[in-house]
């Protein structure tokens, strides 16, 4: 089973976020803070990440670039997430694989989700 990190701020978005890609047959953790996120990330050592831009006074664009400068963790796809647009234009020199622009449909999240993880594992 495909694992993905969630890093939001807004609890009700990692719910529904949470609750969706379960259905779809992944195997999700989540947390509020880029922090924590940080540390979850050598734990879980997830497939893929999706990072919102503002998660509270933290910058996800910070975390990626964290990500990617580790050796260990360079592989992991990260999608960033933000409802500002213009804070999205230069994604890719944060090391970012691709994003997503909020408000989105659940079929592009569905989309960009089995792109940078190649589908999820069937479990029976």
């Amino acid at each position: 089973m495909k694992k993905i990190l969630i890093v939001d701020d807004e609890k009700d978005v990692l719910t529904i976020l949470k609750s969706f890609l379960v259905k779809q047959g992944y195997s999700i953790t989540t947390t509020i803070t880029c922090t924590e996120g940080l540390e979850i990330l050598r734990e879980f050592q997830p497939d893929l990440v999706l990072l919102d831009i503002t998660v509270g006074t933290e910058d996800g664009r910070v975390m990626c670039q964290s990500i990617k400068a580790s050796a260990e963790h360079e592989h992991i796809p990260v999608i960033l997430m933000s409802a500002n647009h213009d804070k999205l234009q230069s994604y890719s020199q944060y090391g970012a694989s691709d994003i997503l622009l909020k408000p989105y449909e659940f079929s592009d999240l569905l989309r960009l989700v089995q792109l940078h993880t190649l589908g999820p594992t069937s479990t029976g």
